[in-house]
């Protein structure tokens, strides 16, 4: 698990010239479209990009705040059946701020559309 939330989370922010492929990981196709994902409502949620590796899947979902009070990200507020769940950031700042959005990494057993 350790080894592919490292692997997305350096797909996403690490430079270009960082970034290396692993023998055994595969992206895979993922919508791009607004999904249910926390409870509550007040962040917006959107899957970014995915990967295979053997019988695992790692997707990268945006979270960004809607709201102009700061939200605390908690994994018990993810709805569907991942295997572990990793916040770039815990914290999201109010809507229209530099720390408004961050990203979690979802490890599942299945394709993101579903594990949710």
């Amino acid at each position: 698990y350790v080894t592919l939330t490292r692997f997305a989370a350096q797909q996403l922010y690490a430079p270009a010239r960082l970034v290396q492929e692993m023998p055994g990981i595969v992206r895979i196709p993922v919508a791009r479209k607004h999904v249910a994902l926390l409870r509550g409502g007040a962040v917006d949620v959107v899957p970014l990009v995915a990967w295979r590796a053997g019988g695992l899947y790692v997707t990268a979902v945006k979270l960004t705040n809607r709201t102009d009070q700061p939200q605390t990200l908690d994994p018990r507020h993810l709805r569907g059946r991942w295997l572990t769940a990793a916040f770039q950031h815990n914290r999201l700042l109010a809507a229209g701020s530099e720390a408004d959005t961050t990203a979690v990494y979802l490890i599942s057993a299945r394709p993101f559309e579903s594990s949710r």
